[in-house]
């Protein structure tokens, strides 16, 4: 490992982590609400249930989760944990957790879809808003009811103060345990492969496993180091178990005919 991985690991300790929706609401049921009082909503329900998330080393931090319009809601972290609120809104929100220690600043920034009415924004407008001093932003953020696949390259870029950050360091770490690196262009852009790094199983119908992954980046700018992350879920690609599953289908057949042309041999014999 060189020697950025070494500290962004070591200095950037905050995780956004996404619960299963049926532990999210058990722990919302079990820990009451976890969002500011300020803002006046009570977690979300819908389909997928509370959209709630694990913050580690939360503390000092200050957490806000924007809105498609660009408006924003304080959110409080409790008991380790944070639980969206229910914004009305249809898109994407981007929860933003930044911890200000003088020298060093971190920031972590999650981009999650929300249902509720359409908000008449594009996810466009949230992208290019900026919402902290250095962050990652997707590019693109993938479709509502698509996801990060593996085995597919995604394009990301990093901002300073609103501008492109080139020639900086970027690491992607993924929950499965793998590591990458490479560096954003001129253009403050870096394309990176989502690791194919789940375990192999047999296809049984449709292969709905996610883990989560980070991108890290950091620079220094007048005697201040900022670190930055950007968290998402990514899931297997559908190439993977389609093929699998087209490959076993082949494999059945091909002992089937096998078979049965080694019955006639014999009984020809």
């Amino acid at each position: 490992m060189n020697t950025y991985c070494q500290i962004a690991l070591a200095t950037l300790l905050m995780t956004l982590l996404q619960l299963p929706p049926a532990q999210a609401q058990n722990s919302s049921q079990a820990q009451g609400e976890a969002v500011s009082g300020k803002s006046g909503a009570a977690p979300q329900q819908h389909r997928r249930g509370a959209q709630k998330f694990v913050l580690e080393n939360s503390e000092g931090a200050s957490i806000r989760l924007w809105k498609p319009d660009l408006s924003t809601v304080p959110l409080v972290a409790e008991h380790g944990s944070i639980t969206l609120p229910n914004t009305g809104m249809d898109n994407y929100h981007a929860v933003v957790v930044e911890r200000d220690w003088g020298a060093l600043k971190e920031a972590l920034i999650r981009y999650q879809y929300m249902h509720g009415k359409p908000s008449g924004h594009s996810t466009r407008e949230l992208t290019a808003a900026e919402k902290t001093s250095f962050e990652i932003v997707p590019d693109p953020v993938p479709r509502e009811h698509q996801h990060y696949r593996s085995v597919r390259n995604w394009n990301f870029l990093l901002r300073f103060h609103g501008a492109p950050a080139a020639n900086v360091a970027v690491v992607l770490e993924s929950s499965n345990g793998t590591s990458l690196s490479s560096i954003s262009n001129a253009e403050g852009k870096v394309s990176l492969l989502i690791p194919d790094d789940f375990s192999h199983r047999e296809a049984r119908g449709q292969d709905q496993r996610s883990a989560e992954f980070t991108v890290s980046a950091e620079l220094a700018d007048d005697s201040v180091t900022y670190q930055t992350q950007l968290s998402a879920e990514y899931r297997v690609d559908p190439s993977r178990w389609r093929s699998l599953g087209l490959g076993v289908f082949v494999t059945a057949i091909g002992l089937a005919v096998g078979g049965l042309l080694g019955h006639k041999a014999v009984r020809s014999s």
